[in-house]
């Protein structure tokens, strides 16, 4: 009986798998690297050794590793190229936006830029970018007099007369031009998704995202892709939005991300870390101070933990933002407000935080004053 190919991917990752001591996942989505890298004493991934893995998941490739010199091939040349003998065809170039140029001029270094690419127009002799166009721009607002620039050079049919040769290969040029742009800008790049950035940045030594690590380190929490123990993360953008928001006496952040983190692991211990409870209980914390100017006590957070526990249970029960069977404040408010889908509102933060506030005037002591909700619906 022949083996499906899922079977088959199943066993090779599983066999691959085994040659590690210490486990990292391997999936179509993502290989953890930096559980992979804790093999490695060195802290380096030999570049043969994540091939491996890749195969376990796609399967082998077609041509054998290692098997073909690129440079016998038709491959692009480098070269440094005076910023006068650039040019711009728009049938394959999209529009030039000043207002990307002017963030990546902000961030400019010399050291870090891609290199442009280009096709050599056999009739003009100018370079013409296909990528890098705002690269370049920078690199020329920046006094450079030359651009690092892969190109790509017309071959010449020895079979047409000159100028027939000319613009075929003008031609095929712009072919290839054109489907190297789209390729390279809508297929060929894949966005840094906010974890990989992240760690990145933790990684590098950033100080923003060295204090928010210490932060998650401090609750015993951990930053995650794909949210599955107790105590990880996955949503970093609201992560960050719950260490931007600041303390306006003190002008420190992180304040409301490290008492929402603390809240959340001695509430729910068992549970991952849901994204809008994390950031709504940041909200609570640093709305109630801007507009009471006292930063709520720790006896709250007990109390509070405490009535969300007893009536609700776990912490997806009382958000509901994850789950649609679940009802939560998310189902509460679209109940009462007759809407099908919370992107009537777009405001998921400010329901799941004014719901909080609503829940402690209904069930708490009444011992601590809290902001102002935004919004008012019935909850149990």
């Amino acid at each position: 009986m022949a083996i499906s190919k899922t079977k088959q991917k199943e066993q090779r990752i599983a066999a691959i798998k085994l040659q590690y001591k210490i486990p990292f996942d391997i999936e179509d989505a993502a290989v953890d690297l930096r559980e992979m890298v804790k093999n490695y004493p060195g802290g380096i991934i030999p570049f043969r050794d994540i091939g491996a893995v890749i195969d376990a998941v796609n399967g082998p490739p077609v041509i054998p590793r290692n098997s073909v010199d690129p440079r016998g091939l038709k491959t692009p040349k480098f070269a440094w190229i005076e910023m006068s003998l650039l040019g711009i065809n728009p049938i394959f170039q999209r529009d030039v936006m000043p207002n990307h140029i002017d963030k990546i001029e902000s961030k400019f270094e010399s050291d870090m830029i891609i290199v442009p690419c280009a096709v050599k127009c056999p009739i003009t002799g100018l370079f013409l970018l296909w990528d890098g166009h705002h690269t370049a721009r920078v690199c020329e607002r920046m006094g450079w007099t030359h651009l690092p620039i892969w190109y790509t050079e017309a071959i010449l049919d020895p079979n047409k007369s000159y100028e027939e040769a000319l613009e075929s290969a003008n031609k095929d040029l712009i072919y290839h031009a054109g489907k190297s742009s789209i390729t390279n800008n809508k297929n060929g790049k894949r966005e840094l998704d906010r974890y990989n950035e992240h760690c990145m940045n933790y990684e590098i030594g950033d100080s923003k995202a060295g204090a928010i690590q210490n932060i998650v380190n401090l609750h015993n929490c951990q930053i995650k892709r794909v949210s599955k123990h107790a105590g990880d993360i996955s949503d970093i953008n609201l992560m960050y939005k719950s260490y931007d928001l600041t303390q306006t006496n003190s002008g420190v952040k992180g304040v409301y991300l490290s008492r929402s983190l603390s809240f959340h692991r001695k509430t729910w211990p068992l549970e991952v870390v849901r994204n809008y409870m994390m950031l709504s209980m940041a909200a609570l914390y640093h709305t109630t101070e801007n507009q009471t100017g006292i930063l709520l006590p720790p006896d709250f957070d007990v109390e509070l933990g405490n009535i969300l526990t007893k009536n609700y249970g776990p912490s997806l029960a009382v958000s509901g933002e994850d789950d649609p069977s679940a009802i939560g404040l998310r189902g509460a408010f679209l109940k009462h407000n007759n809407l099908d889908s919370i992107k009537a509102t777009g405001d998921l933060l400010g329901i799941i935080t004014s719901g909080l506030i609503l829940i402690y005037h209904k069930h708490g002591s009444g011992r601590f004053k809290l902001a102002t909700p935004t919004y008012n619906y019935p909850i149990l």
